[in-house]
């Protein structure tokens, strides 16, 4: 009730009705008692306000009770006034000088200020509290008054720095928010609750900084039913943001972890509001991915540089009540915290908005320097976080800014490498739709650290080699991560970008470089996969690749090759015990594991036996001299092992045999000028792979032989041809041990190498076709790599015998005439009346075509038979040099007389009568089986049976 009283007048009670006894003259007048509604009553609805103002009104102005003093709107009245309502009396206080007593404050606000103590220690008044509460849910229309009042109070009490008053004030807020969570006023009421939080957070005092913090985050954690459309975040992500990064203070700690809480809170509470997508922008994204980063890193490392990132499973979406002690304390814990959920709640669309903060990050921090420990585990964190159907884009990004970095410095690309190779198998499966354009640009990294090593604008070459290795063991890393058929698909699309070396043709200094790095990442790869079929993995253009790189000129290659060849034939993991065989008395001691080869397997070895056999033959003879000549020989025969294991059936073995039989004779011959060290390792890899088939065929008589020879070279024969060192010397042979053989006389001395007769009884003993292995295999043109993709073999049996090798030798005489007609008569004929498909003439004199007849074999050898691509040229080039000399040299007339004395189709007379005598022949057979020279009847003719009329 508003009232004016004078200066000279006591102060009224509160509560009390002004009587004009308190003035001269009118103390024989009581005053009647009047109600005002702003005042008293508990209807405090605007509408019933206005009646009540209305009836206060009429009662002034019109009182008929006897005594009773009317009261008029007028300038002489100075002891009683009522105002319209309790909300415009402050204003009016404010303009006359008018007081507010406290029955005539809302009831709401006398709620607020009763949870206010007397006594500054006590704290908020839990009853009071509780009828605030009910008041606040009994009439949810009061709820943003209320909170407009305690926000007011807050204001007044931190400018004047009564900081208990201020937590009362903020813990009433954050009751009243959990109480009234389900109010249809809480969308106003939370306006006010952010509008106290901000001022907290404006006062830059610590300890309400802190508070205002924790409020918010219990904010966070409340659901609104009711959507805001206004509402935005900037001020609190900005000044979270600049909390993380506090230092200069003693409560560092404290204010870094409430700053990532309060960015935790900004996270959970935009996520969770679809109507506030604005949280993924990048102005926001560039200061709490940062901010999340520094705490996570600073501090987050031991002296070692080992990270402390704590990688174990956590459930990302818990509430942020669930936080425990150690990670409410410990920024480096509550930041990996908010990483993981900050990841797990970003959808695909806005990812690229937080992982490009996130590198820039790394990259100003410097944290891509070998080892990248803090790296490795950040981004391990995320994959574990996101789904796992979105890992190929983290995948994706990493490579992205790897060709952003690519002309800086080696260590920071060794870094990005290494962190690549750590996480690709934490992705699985999930990088298949991008697994060659991942992969190919790898590739294309390898290949430009390749080329900028062998430029001279290159500082460091040893960080660079590095580079490339951390390159290869990711892609290898990679590969194991993916199904096998994708594995397959990653090795032909790395044997696709191998370079072709030509030794007359010039290339650049970097391609042989380059072949080496992907033969080395195609091994990486292959120790990766399974092989199941070798149909399946051994295509023909991946085959022709490999066959071709086996004779590559660089060892290291050639090594690398066989080595691809070792894990992609070994489909039962007996390479550890094949790698450096040595000789075995009994094999069943390695415990190897043997199955029978499969149709599928036969058919597709038989088909490439002689390409296969031929370039293992091949890579004997390209071995030199040199420490590594034992380790490559190893893997020869380790090779020659996986064949007679994986695929061992009868015409592969007998094949083997071969092979090895003309490895011995190889060695044997005194021509071939090659050391005595390789002459004898080659005699050691064929006695070892003959001693391992033998056994494993179960041929005794075969398996006495081996051992006999063995035996007698171990007592005779050079000291490192002694494969069993432990032999136990008769007396005899102590005698003759005076005098041990050179390799060079070994071949006089009986019994000191296999006999092909032998070996060859033995498996006809066993029941095996045999007569092939009598058959040396011919060595005319092995001497020469070829370098294009061998074709389709020839025959099941494969590998070229004498008879094959003479008619590639005639073909070889008759390339150069370029005469490739062939006569169809027989050779015993004495008129040759065949007919010739093709006639080429030639220049050369001494060269003339014999005329002999090509049989079958021959035939089948000239067209299956690999071409070597460079002879071919030279050949072609010799040639049309001689002819161009010939023209230029000799007259015409000589040289017309010369092509038309040995091409039979110059004769005109010998052509007319080969036209004679196939017309008359074509006439024969057309009369032929005609009666009597009888017209065929026409078709007309035919009478045909009247059944057959319809």
């Amino acid at each position: 009730f508003p009232f004016h009283t004078p200066w000279h007048s006591p102060p009224l009670p509160p509560g009390s009705i002004p009587s004009f006894s308190h003035r001269k003259g009118f103390s024989s007048l009581p005053m009647s008692r009047i109600k005002c509604s702003a005042c008293c009553c508990g209807r405090e609805d605007e509408e019933e306000e206005g009646q009540e103002e209305e009836r206060a009104r009429h009662q002034l102005l019109h009182s008929s009770r006897p005594g009773s003093f009317s009261l008029g709107f007028s300038s002489a009245l100075e002891y009683i006034l009522c105002i319209r309502t309790c909300r415009s009396a402050r204003n009016y206080a404010g303009m006359n000088g008018l007081y507010c007593c406290v029955p005539c404050k809302p009831r709401y606000r006398r709620l607020v200020d009763n949870i206010y103590p007397r006594a500054i220690n006590e704290g908020l008044i839990n009853m009071q509290m509780q009828k605030l509460t009910f008041y606040a849910i009994s009439h949810p229309e009061k709820l943003e008054r209320i909170g407009e009042y305690l926000v007011q109070r807050m204001a007044r009490d931190l400018a004047r720095l009564r900081f208990v008053q201020v937590k009362i004030a903020v813990e009433a807020m954050d009751q009243l928010l959990e109480a009234c969570h389900s109010s249809p006023s809480l969308v106003q009421f939370t306006e006010n609750h952010l509008r106290m939080v901000q001022k907290l957070l404006e006062s830059n005092i610590p300890a309400m900084e802190q508070l205002a913090t924790t409020s918010f985050v219990k904010f966070s954690n409340i659901e609104e039913n009711s959507p805001s459309y206004h509402r935005q975040y900037d001020f609190f992500i900005s000044k979270f943001s600049q909390m993380c990064h506090s230092s200069h203070d003693e409560q560092w700690k404290g204010m870094r972890c409430a700053g990532l809480r309060g960015l935790r809170g900004v996270v959970w509470k935009s996520v969770t509001d679809g109507l506030h997508p604005t949280i993924w922008e990048r102005q926001h994204m560039d200061k709490i991915v940062p901010s999340i980063l520094f705490n996570l890193h600073d501090g987050g490392e031991d002296p070692s540089g080992a990270s402390q990132c704590d990688l174990s499973s956590r459930n990302v979406f818990s509430t942020l009540d669930e936080e425990n002690e150690r990670d409410r304390d410990d920024p480096h814990a509550l930041s990996d915290l908010c990483l993981r959920e900050l990841m797990g709640k970003a959808t695909f669309g806005s990812m690229r908005a937080v992982m490009d903060p996130l590198l820039k990050h790394l990259d100003l921090h410097k944290k891509w320097q070998p080892p990248p420990m803090f790296a490795i585990a950040l981004f391990k964190a995320i994959l574990y976080s996101i789904q796992t159907q979105n890992s190929y884009f983290v995948i994706q990004e990493l490579i992205n800014h790897l060709d952003t970095m690519a002309s800086s410095n080696a260590k920071i690309r060794i870094g990005i490498a290494t962190v690549l190779s750590s996480i690709v198998n934490i992705a699985g499966t999930s990088i298949g739709p991008l697994l060659l354009s991942i992969f190919n640009s790898l590739l294309k990294h390898l290949r430009t650290s390749v080329e900028f090593q062998q430029s001279s604008y290159c500082p460091n070459k040893e960080d660079e080699t590095t580079y490339q290795e951390t390159l290869i063991n990711a892609m290898g890393d990679f590969a194991n991560a993916l199904p096998d058929y994708q594995k397959v698909e990653m090795m032909m699309f790395t044997v696709g970008n191998i370079p072709s070396l030509s030794a007359s043709n010039e290339c650049k200094s970097s391609d042989a470089f380059l072949q080496h790095v992907l033969v080395k990442t195609l091994l990486k790869v292959a120790t990766k996969y399974r092989t199941a079929y070798l149909a399946t993995v051994f295509t023909d253009s991946f085959l022709a690749t490999l066959l071709r790189l086996a004779i590559a000129s660089d060892p290291q290659v050639r090594l690398n090759t066989l080595y691809i060849f070792h894990t992609l034939l070994d489909r039962h993991d007996n390479i550890s015990c094949l790698t450096h065989l040595g000789y075995e008395l009994d094999v069943s001691d390695l415990q190897l594991t043997v199955e029978k080869c499969s149709r599928a397997d036969q058919m597709f070895i038989r088909k490439h036996t002689n390409h296969l056999l031929t370039t293992l033959y091949k890579c004997v003879l390209k071995e030199g001299e040199g420490t590594e000549l034992m380790e490559r020989l190893d893997a020869i025969q380790c090779i020659l092992c996986l064949l007679c294991i994986e695929v061992g059936y009868d015409e592969m073995l007998l094949e083997l045999y071969r092979l090895s039989l003309t490895l011995q004779d190889y060695a044997l011959d005194s021509t071939h000028k090659i050391s005595d060290e390789k002459r004898m390792g080659v005699h050691n890899m064929v006695a070892k792979f003959l001693n391992l088939s033998s056994q494993l065929m179960a041929l005794p008589s075969l398996c006495q032989h081996v051992q006999q020879v063995v035996a007698k070279r171990a007592s005779r024969g050079p000291p490192l041809m002694n494969l069993v060192q432990d032999v136990v010397e008769t007396k005899e042979e102590e005698e003759e041990e005076r005098r041990r053989l050179t390799i060079g006389e070994i071949n006089e001395q009986s019994g000191m190498i296999f006999d092909r007769a032998v070996i060859v009884e033995c498996l006809k003993a066993a029941g095996k076709d045999s007569s092939r292995v009598m058959v040396p295999l011919s060595c005319v043109t092995m001497t020469t790599p070829s370098l294009t993709p061998p074709p389709t073999p020839l025959s099941p049996n494969g590998l070229e015998d004498e008879d094959s090798g003479r008619g590639r030798e005639r073909r070889d005489v008759d390339v150069d005439s370029l005469d490739l007609s062939f006569d169809s008569s027989p050779p015993d004929s004495p008129v040759r009346s065949g007919r010739k498909n093709t006639t080429v003439f030639t220049l050369l004199p001494n060269k003339v075509s014999t005329g002999l007849p090509i049989s079958v074999q021959a035939l089948r050898l000239m067209v299956n038979t690999p071409m070597d691509a460079i002879e071919e040229e030279k050949r072609a080039m010799e040639m049309t040099s001689s002819v161009v000399e010939q023209l230029r040299s000799r007259p015409f007339e000589e040289i017309s007389d010369e092509i038309c004395a040995h091409n039979e189709e110059g004769d005109i007379v010998r052509t007319v009568s080969r036209l004679l005598a196939r017309n008359s022949e074509s006439v024969r057979m057309s009369e032929m089986g005609r009666t009597g020279g009888a017209r065929p009847k026409d078709i007309f003719d035919i009478q045909l049976p009247s059944s057959y009329i319809y």
